[in-house]
């Protein structure tokens, strides 16, 4: 997670910064916009990367389930055949 929170931090400072130099601020300005860009940035990629990862989770439980249903079923079918 450590990460993406350091990816989301640069992103935000990178873009900000430049962003604020094409429209003109001075530099101490376009630092301070920055450092506030690289917080959200970095709080962002952390949300980003907390919904990824619960949908991931979600999608392997289900298709565990899906497996472990369609072995109970082949076992079922199995049986009754024999």
């Amino acid at each position: 997670m450590r990460y993406f929170l350091l990816l989301g931090g640069f992103i935000g400072f990178a873009s900000v910064l430049v962003a604020s130099f094409y429209a003109g601020n001075r530099p101490a300005l376009a630092l301070r916009d920055a450092a506030i860009g690289c917080v959200v940035g970095g709080m962002l990629f952390r949300i980003l990367h907390s919904a990824f990862i619960a949908g991931l989770r979600a999608r392997l439980l289900e298709r565990a389930k899906l497996e472990a249903s369609l072995a109970g079923d082949q076992e079922d079918r199995n049986s009754r055949v024999s």
